[in-house]
């Protein structure tokens, strides 16, 4: 009875280690934005559109972090969540089938200053 109770407890931590991997946030405009497990606000960039891949590699992913995950968490995703594998084997995430990423230069929960650049990154709203 003991095994079996550990067993649940382990389960039940995991679960909602899993669950935490997005969060919502608003932002100053009180809109609904999906961010990450700290209040980062989580971003797709439009020309991964359509490719099952991310286009922002190198450089681009110094700016913006691509957001990975282990196999684990993968694991336990459900939809609109996903995964796609990067050019290195890492697992990133995705939302509604588009690879989804940091701004390196959001600073608090609810920063969108990413939102808009270059016409090709956007924040992803929760509505």
């Amino acid at each position: 009875m003991k095994t079996l109770l550990l067993f649940i407890v382990a389960a039940l931590i995991q679960t909602t280690a899993f669950a935490s991997l997005t969060t919502v946030v608003q932002n100053d405009e009180k809109e609904n934005l999906l961010a990450d497990f700290s209040g980062r606000t989580l971003y797709t960039f439009d020309l991964d559109k359509g490719t099952n891949s991310s286009k922002c590699n190198q450089d681009c992913s110094e700016i913006w972090p691509p957001y990975l995950i282990n196999d684990q968490e993968a694991k336990a995703l459900q939809a609109p969540l996903a995964v796609i594998k990067r050019t290195n084997g890492m697992l990133q995430l995705t939302y509604n089938g588009q690879p989804i990423y940091i701004y390196a230069f959001d600073r608090v929960a609810g920063d969108d200053q990413g939102d808009g650049l270059g016409n090709v990154w956007h924040y992803v709203e929760i509505k």
